[in-house]
């Protein structure tokens, strides 16, 4: 059957808020680090979102990983060499309107398990450089079982970048993976290479995106329902102009515009960025929830080209177009209830202080293995059906 070009459009966006929606999770650390030492921060340099640069970067060596840097899966196998990397599951990195439009897709029809890490970067209208991804969150999806899993993962996680022998935070990966020109897309695929050696997955797919189309999106959509659970006062939240505002939200459900929206995933001050995370995903949930409505739907196809078109220029992935839609018909058929959320918290880190003060987080492996293999359980297992 063809599919009509609108529902085609419909669907890539559905897809892409996934990681769209982690542009709101991004807009706090660096702003809220800027805030507090009260100076503005000197930008690197580019490459930007959306296009990466062509420019020159710094003489760094390219970590070549060796066969001790493989990573063993839970599930079988290794996780390539970026040599390894080229192939039809995982193209090279293209700019989302890259691709022709076919007529018609089918839905995601490899019965093996897909991941797509999505990071999210702080920046803004006018700024240019490469950015730590002070929100990363795995999304994945297991085509057999009908289930999907989301991760977040703490932007001070300790780990050694791969093929460097340092140590560093995870949100660093990206900057290091553009300064050194690492093969296959810079820094999101660096980041990539990062966390699936941090926790022994394959990661087939990146997308990364700024916090620039997300109120165009929510704008788009109309206003999305959240319920905390309790009331949230924040007398310290960052006004985008290195100051402060006073923000507050009601325990219960409510509907908040494009900027409540910003304001509800972004705040933290009040409990942590633990509370943060749990927020990030109940937007996510929200955003697909609403656009999976029909109502949300059919006031979005009159605008669904252009915002496809303003999502391009704020997103560097590694999917192609056709990708992108089979991926979204796949994951619009997996039940809400059959979405497993997690984090990895304090049950699967602790806390230290590096040589130079600076506080981080340091991942228990065990523990981190345990949680992953509890979001990716297949659904006939015993803990599954003591749900």
């Amino acid at each position: 059957m063809r599919i009509p070009q609108w529902f085609v459009l419909a669907w890539v966006i559905f897809f892409s808020a996934l990681g769209i929606v982690g542009a709101v999770f991004t807009y706090g650390f660096v702003r809220d680090r800027a805030a507090e030492l009260d100076s503005v921060l000197e930008l690197p340099d580019p490459p930007q979102v959306g296009r990466p640069s062509g420019g020159e970067r710094a003489p760094t060596a390219t970590p070549q990983p060796s066969a001790g840097d493989e990573t063993p899966t839970p599930f079988g196998g290794v996780t390539p060499t970026p040599e390894e990397e080229t192939s039809p599951e995982t193209p090279a990195p293209v700019g989302a309107a890259g691709a022709a439009q076919p007529a018609a897709y089918a839905p995601w029809d490899d019965p093996r398990r897909v991941s797509v890490l999505l990071l999210g970067i702080d920046q803004r209208a006018g700024e240019q450089g490469t950015f730590p991804t002070d929100t990363i969150i795995l999304f994945s999806l297991d085509p057999v079982g009908n289930t999907a899993a989301i991760l977040s993962i703490p932007r001070d996680l300790w780990v050694e970048y791969p093929g460097l022998g340092r140590f560093g935070r995870i949100n660093g990966a990206n900057i290091v993976g553009d300064e050194i020109s690492y093969p296959g897309g810079g820094g999101p695929a660096y980041a990539v290479r990062t966390v699936e050696k941090e926790l022994g997955l394959k990661i087939q797919f990146y997308v990364l995106i700024n916090f620039e189309v997300f109120t165009k999106l929510i704008d788009a959509i109309g206003p999305v329902e959240v319920c905390p659970p309790e009331p949230i006062h924040d007398d310290h939240y960052p006004d985008g102009s290195y100051g402060y505002i006073t923000i507050h939200f009601d325990a219960g459900c409510q509907e908040l515009d494009a900027e409540r929206l910003l304001q509800y995933a972004r705040t933290r001050h009040q409990d942590s960025d633990i509370g943060r995370a749990a927020r990030q995903q109940e937007v996510i949930l929200a955003v697909r929830k609403k656009i999976l409505s029909t109502g949300g739907v059919t006031s979005l196809l009159p605008q669904a080209a252009a915002l496809w078109e303003s999502v391009q220029d704020n997103v560097r992935t590694n999917l192609t177009f056709e990708n992108m839609v089979r991926l979204a018909l796949r994951a619009e058929q997996i039940p809400s209830e059959n979405i497993r959320q997690g984090q990895i918290s304090f049950g699967e880190v602790y806390e230290s202080t590096t040589e130079d003060g600076e506080q981080v987080l340091v991942p228990i492996a065990s523990d981190i293995r345990l949680l992953i293999e509890d979001l990716f359980r297949p659904p006939d297992t015993p803990a599954a059906q003591a749900q």
